[in-house]
C-alpha cells in the first residue's frame, strides 16, 4: 500500500507544475496579444500619418489642411494639424474635433518643432486614444508644423479583460483536470515503489516466521545442554547460547511488529493508561541492569497523567527508551526519566549522559537499521529498530517524538501524546 502522505505530496508538487505552465502560458498569451494590438494600432496611425501628410500644403513657413475636410474625412481617427512657425502653435486642422483631446500634448508638439516623432496616450470623454504626433516639412527640410493623429484604444483594454475572464475559467478547468492528471501521474510514480516495499515486507514477514521455528530448537537445545552441563565450564558456551537466541528472538520480534505495522495489521487498543505507573514498573524492571553498569536512575514522576492509548504499545514504548538510554549511557552516568502533563499534553522525557548522537547522525536515528556512530552503536546489541518502532508508536496515538542530542554531553527524547481529562483523585497518586 503506498503511504497517504507521499501520494498528496507526490501529487501536489505535480500539481504546482501544471499551475505554473498554465500561469506561464496565461501571461505569454497576455502580453503577446496586447503587443500585437498595439503594435496593430502603432502602425495604422503611421499610416494614417502618411496619408495625411501626402495631402497638406506647405510653403516655407506655413502649413494650410487640405480642401474641403469635414468631420468624416478620416473615419474613426482624429487628425489635428498645428503651424509651429510663430512664437504660438496655431491649429490649422481639428477634424473632428473632440474636447480634451490633443490638450495634455505640448510636450509632443515641442518635440515635432526640433524634427522628433512621438507616441503618446491620452483621454476625452471617457475614452483612452493613443497619438502620434510628427513634424511637419516644407519641401527644404525645415519643421513648419506638427501632425497629430489620434485613435481611440479602450477597445484594446475591453479586449485584454475579456481575455482575463476567459483565461481564468480555462485555467480552473485546467487546474481541476491537473489534479486529476497529478494525482495519476503520482500513483504511476510511486507504484515501483510500492512494489519494492510489498516484497521487502514480505520477506520480512517471512523470515521472521521461519526464523522463530529454528531459534526455538536451538534455545530447547541450549536449555537442555545447560542442564547437563551444569557445575562444568560448559554450562558457560550454553548460557552464551540462550542470551544469543535471545537477543535473535527480540530482533525477529522488531521485525514482526514493523512488518505487521506496514501491512496495517498491528490494532491499537484504546483504554485509560497512567503513565506513571509503567514508568515506575520499567523502572523497577531495569533497576539491576542499571546496578550492574554503574548507572544511576533518576526518575521524577508526577501522578494523575493519563491517556488514551494501547497499554501494550506503551509499555514497548518506554521500554524501547529507557533501555537506548541505559544502552548508551557509560559507567557513572545517569539516566532520568520524568512524566508530567504540559498544556494539555502528557510528557514522557527520557535524558542520558552518553556520548550523545552527531549533527550528521540525528536526522537518520527513525531510519530502519541505521546505526549512528560506533561510540555510540558499539557492542550495544542493538540492529537499529528500536526508534522506528518508538516512532510508529507514538504516530499510531497521534503524538510527536522529538529528540535533542550533544555530542559529549547526552541525548533527550521527549515524547508528547494528547492527555485525558484530569482525575482528581489520581493527583494524590505518588
Amino acid at each position: 500500500m503506498i503511504p497517504g502522505g507521499a501520494l498528496i505530496r507526490l501529487a501536489a508538487w505535480y500539481l504546482v507544475l501544471i499551475a505554473l505552465i498554465l500561469a506561464c502560458f496565461n501571461v505569454i498569451v497576455y502580453f503577446t496579444l496586447s503587443q500585437t494590438l498595439q503594435a496593430r494600432v502603432a502602425a495604422d496611425l503611421e499610416a494614417k500619418s502618411r496619408l495625411v501628410m501626402a495631402s497638406l500644403a506647405t510653403s516655407d513657413a506655413a502649413v494650410a489642411p487640405p480642401q474641403a475636410v469635414g468631420d468624416t474625412a478620416y473615419g474613426d481617427t482624429f487628425v489635428r494639424v498645428l503651424q509651429t512657425t510663430g512664437k504660438v502653435p496655431t491649429i490649422v486642422l481639428n477634424a473632428p474635433k473632440i474636447d480634451g483631446l490633443f490638450d495634455q500634448d505640448d510636450n509632443t508638439v515641442a518635440r515635432a518643432e526640433v524634427g522628433l516623432t512621438t507616441e503618446s496616450q491620452d483621454t476625452a470623454g471617457g475614452q483612452l486614444y493613443a497619438i502620434r504626433t510628427d513634424p511637419v516639412k516644407n519641401k527644404k527640410g525645415a519643421v513648419v508644423g506638427a501632425l497629430q493623429v489620434a485613435r481611440p484604444i479602450s477597445w484594446i483594454g475591453d479586449t485584454l479583460s475579456r481575455l482575463e475572464r476567459q483565461l481564468a475559467l480555462a485555467s480552473g478547468v485546467g487546474l481541476i483536470l491537473g489534479a486529476l492528471v497529478a494525482f495519476l501521474m503520482a500513483l504511476k510514480s510511486l507504484r515501483p515503489i510500492q512494489r519494492n516495499l510489498k516484497k521487502q515486507r514480505e520477506f520480512v514477514a517471512d523470515a521472521s516466521h521461519e526464523l522463530r521455528t529454528p531459534l526455538t530448537l536451538i534455545r530447547t537445545n541450549a536449555e537442555a545442554w545447560l542442564r547437563r552441563a551444569a557445575g562444568t565450564s560448559q554450562a558457560t558456551y550454553a548460557q552464551h547460547i540462550l542470551e544469543e537466541v535471545d537477543q535473535l528472538n527480540a530482533i525477529v520480534g522488531d521485525l514482526t511488529t514493523l512488518a505487521l505495522a506496514d501491512a496495517r495489521q498491528l490494532r491499537i487498543e484504546r483504554r485509560p493508561v497512567e503513565l506513571s505507573g509503567i514508568v515506575r514498573e520499567l523502572i523497577d524492571h531495569t533497576a539491576p541492569l542499571a546496578e550492574e553498569r554503574h548507572v544511576r536512575l533518576a526518575p521524577e514522576l508526577n501522578g494523575g497523567v493519563q491517556v488514551q492509548a494501547d497499554a501494550i504499545r506503551m509499555r514497548q514504548l518506554l521500554l524501547i527508551l529507557l533501555d537506548n538510554a541505559l544502552s548508551y549511557t557509560p559507567e557513572g552516568g545517569e539516566v532520568s526519566v520524568s512524566v508530567a502533563r504540559q498544556n494539555g499534553k502528557a510528557k514522557v522525557t527520557v535524558a542520558d549522559t552518553g556520548p550523545g548522537i552527531s549533527a550528521r547522525d540525528l536526522p537518520h536515528i527513525f531510519d530502519r537499521f541505521y546505526r549512528a556512530d560506533k561510540a555510540r552503536s558499539g557492542g550495544d546489541g542493538h540492529i537499529g529498530l528500536g526508534l522506528p518502532i518508538a516512532k510508529w508508536i507514538v504516530d499510531a496515538h497521534r503524538g510527536d517524538i522529538q529528540v535533542k542530542s550533544t555530542p559529549g554531553v547526552g541525548t533527550r527524547i521527549a515524547v508528547s501524546l494528547p492527555a485525558m481529562e484530569e482525575e482528581p483523585w489520581l493527583l494524590n497518586l505518588p
